[in-house]
């Protein structure tokens, strides 16, 4: 029974670390310089953390109807993990126990934000890390001591106060405002320490991931929040088949992307050239759905395996720009218009 409790508690753990990391695919490797490519080498070799990564905020413009949108790539600061978090090593629970024996971290690593200036209102997708989580114990005070604990030697967070959502906004000339909507991919807190910033907003999450939570930490939470629950409907999509209509025109879809979370979501926007999925901890970065790399810290290994699966058939159906929140290089792809292959 103890090793059992044992086993238990650190696959509980594991998922309460919801940030992942970002192996690099070749595709992806080839767009960055030699020197990049050599440091990155030599930190997952010496499992060292590049503590200056600085990752720019990305601006482009698409077509809906004709006429010019905007959409913002924002990061709200960097977070280094465990490398087995990212790859996962060994077979059903040994690979959560792998977390905990590992000794390395990977590079640092971005939390991006992704704000929509659509026609219909200006939308928020996840809403970054905020700087208390840099003082672990008094941000977590009301969670266990050994959440704490462990969360506080699996992380390594590299956050100020100027990375936070109001000062990003600020970069990029939006206010807090005029934000119609705020849409949740999952519940982990580097994905709802933003809210903070919204509590007159609409805010939509997955009505499974909310009654199924997957080591949510709930003391995180602003007291006032409550979102609106919403339920997937059928024969929306390709290959997905289930969505959620956020906006009235139809080109903004709310869609089930399980594994990283039982109940996690990701939103497809439906642009006049091509889609773009932003995918939340779906996957870590691109490379790992076109690899078929799994994350060790994902709750469902094989729903992980057919939402990659589901991801790619999309992707063959339609030009498709994926977006992970922890991906180096989305908001390069973003800019340059770069498609899953």
């Amino acid at each position: 029974m103890e090793r059992r409790k044992f086993l238990t508690d650190t696959a509980k753990f594991t998922a309460l670390t919801l940030v992942g990391s970002s192996l690099l695919n070749n595709k992806l490797l080839a767009s960055s310089s030699a020197f990049k490519n050599q440091k990155l080498q030599h930190l997952k070799n010496n499992g060292s953390i590049d503590i200056f990564s600085n990752y720019q905020n990305v601006t482009t413009t698409v077509k809906l109807k004709g006429k010019d949108v905007k959409i913002h790539a924002l990061c709200t600061g960097t977070v280094a993990v465990k490398t087995n978090f990212r790859t996962k090593k060994g077979v059903g629970e040994l690979a959560k126990l792998n977390i905990l024996l590992d000794k390395h971290y990977t590079e640092y690593l971005p939390i991006w934000v992704w704000v929509i200036e659509h026609p219909e209102g200006l939308l928020v997708i996840d809403t970054g890390e905020n700087a208390e989580i840099k003082d672990l114990d008094k941000y977590l005070a009301k969670e266990s001591g050994f959440l704490r604990y462990q969360f506080k030697h699996a992380c390594k967070f590299n956050i100020d106060p100027e990375d936070e959502l109001s000062y990003q906004f600020e970069k990029v000339n939006l206010k807090l405002d005029d934000v119609k909507l705020v849409a949740l991919t999952h519940m982990h807190l580097d994905h709802t320490d933003g809210l903070k910033f919204f509590p007159k907003q609409e805010i939509i999450v997955g009505d499974f991931e909310f009654n199924h939570p997957n080591n949510n930490m709930p003391s995180t939470f602003p007291n006032w929040f409550k979102p609106n629950k919403v339920k997937y409907q059928q024969n929306k999509i390709d290959v997905f088949n289930d969505a959620y209509q956020i906006t009235s025109s139809g080109d903004l879809l709310y869609i089930p992307t399980p594994g990283h979370t039982p109940g996690h979501s990701s939103i497809v926007f439906k642009t006049d050239d091509f889609d773009i999925i932003f995918a939340g901890d779906s996957s870590y970065n691109q490379g790992q759905v076109i690899n078929g790399e799994l994350a060790g810290v994902n709750a469902d290994y094989k729903k992980t395996k057919q939402t990659y699966n589901n991801l790619l058939a999309y992707a063959n159906k339609r030009q498709t720009i994926y977006l992970p929140t922890h991906d180096e290089y989305a908001g390069q792809r973003l800019a340059n218009k770069e498609f899953l292959a």
